[in-house]
């Protein structure tokens, strides 16, 4: 498989397609790309939280896991060819679990703890942790692809 040099690029606009496709009433549509990552960046969120319940998660919070983690698997799926799938399991607390796969073969498997604190200290953060993960998961599939054609 060929990594594309502006891997990082190619996953950050994915990530603006994702936030995009789950605004449905159009709320975020005079919003920049930009303005629309910085909503990923830790305290890139207005809202104080306080505001949010003990047990409770913000929905921003979750739009921005769904749109990170989703981005992630269609830039692996577009990069290697292989149908990826995304789960995301979250308990009410926030804590939970996230896991790529394709075939019968898991590419990421993440923990969250605490999904109201989920963010990044940069756009460049957000851009290299994605790469490193982007990356592994890639080399895993590339030495495993027998079990990922296995359905």
């Amino acid at each position: 498989m060929v990594i594309e040099e502006g891997l990082g690029e190619i996953f950050l606009k994915e990530v603006v397609n994702q936030v995009r496709a789950y605004d449905t009433y159009g709320a975020w549509e005079k919003k920049s790309n930009e303005d629309l990552l910085k909503e990923f960046l830790k305290g890139g969120s207005k809202k104080p939280l306080s505001l949010v319940g003990h047990c409770e998660i913000d929905p921003k919070a979750m739009l921005k896991i769904y749109a990170y983690f989703k981005a992630l698997g269609a830039t692996i799926e577009k990069l290697s060819g292989f149908i990826t799938s995304v789960v995301i399991n979250m308990d009410d607390e926030g804590n939970g679990t996230v896991l790529i796969y394709t075939g019968r073969l898991i590419l990421v498997n993440k923990t969250i703890r605490n999904a109201n604190m989920f963010g990044f200290n940069s756009i460049d953060d957000m851009r290299s942790q994605g790469e490193k993960l982007i990356h592994k998961a890639l080399h895993f599939l590339e030495s495993c692809a027998e079990v990922a054609r296995l359905s």
